[in-house]
Parts: structure tokens; C-alpha cells; sequence
């Protein structure tokens, strides 16, 4: 299972309003659907989440697709530009049931947001800003 957040939404519609944003969460859910098999199952989770059933996939593939909707959605050609953050849960290693494997998700997906803070801290320290 993939936990999928769509980074900045908040900024997006305050920068470029509403619709842009509304536009920006279905540009997602594109990338998502292009991404999946026809045994994969996308939804939107709320607001600016969304999650991404893998059924019968393993740890390593799980992470391929997870690189790959990123991937996906910073490269769309489209303004303004999207990121997304992701989390990962595999079946039966991080949980038992859905609720168990979503709340696995939905860590990894914070641990990675705070991973990209630190690191954009770190950037601008190192640049004297």
C-alpha cells in the first residue's frame, strides 16, 4: 500500500487560488491511475491524500511504483510544479489489516516530509540563508 500527499497544497491555492489547486490534486490522481494495474486500486483518502492498493506486490516493487508516481508528477509538463511525498506499508510485514498497514503508510509518508525539511534546512544553512 502507498499513502500518496500532495506537498504544498495550502501554498499552491493561496499562490495560484482554488482552482489550481483543484486542478493540482486531479493532476495526482492522473499520475496515480496512469501507475496503477488493472489489479491496483487508487483513492482519494482526503483533502490532498491519497492511497494506492498493491495487491500481490512485495517491498522493492511497492518502492518502484512509489519513485515512479514522484517522478511522475514532478515531470507532468504541467504549472505549477507538483511534488508529492509517500509512504509505503507491505502486507504482512508492517500490519494485518488495512487500518494497521494505513497507519504504517502514513508514517513512512511524515518520516519522508521531515527527511525533506531537514534536509531543505540543511540546504539553506549551507548557502548562508
Amino acid at each position: 500500500m502507498l499513502f500518496v500527499d500532495l506537498d504544498g497544497l495550502k501554498l499552491i491555492n493561496d499562490r495560484h487560488g482554488h482552482l489550481i489547486g483543484s486542478q493540482a490534486i486531479c493532476r495526482l490522481a492522473d499520475v496515480l491511475c496512469s501507475c496503477c494495474r488493472d489489479i491496483d486500486t487508487p483513492a482519494r483518502f482526503g483533502g490532498d491524500e491519497f492511497a494506492l492498493v498493491l495487491p500481490e506486490t512485495a517491498a522493492e516493487a511497492a518502492n518502484r511504483v512509489a519513485r515512479r508516481v514522484c517522478e511522475s508528477v514532478a515531470n507532468d509538463g504541467k504549472g505549477p510544479k507538483l511534488s508529492v511525498s509517500v509512504g509505503v506499508a507491505v502486507y504482512p510485514e508492517n500490519g494485518n489489516t488495512i487500518e494497521s498497514l494505513l497507519c504504517e503508510a502514513d508514517s513512512a509518508l511524515y518520516s519522508m516530509k521531515r527527511q525533506r525539511i531537514v534536509a531543505t534546512e540543511s540546504r539553506h544553512t549551507a548557502a548562508g540563508q
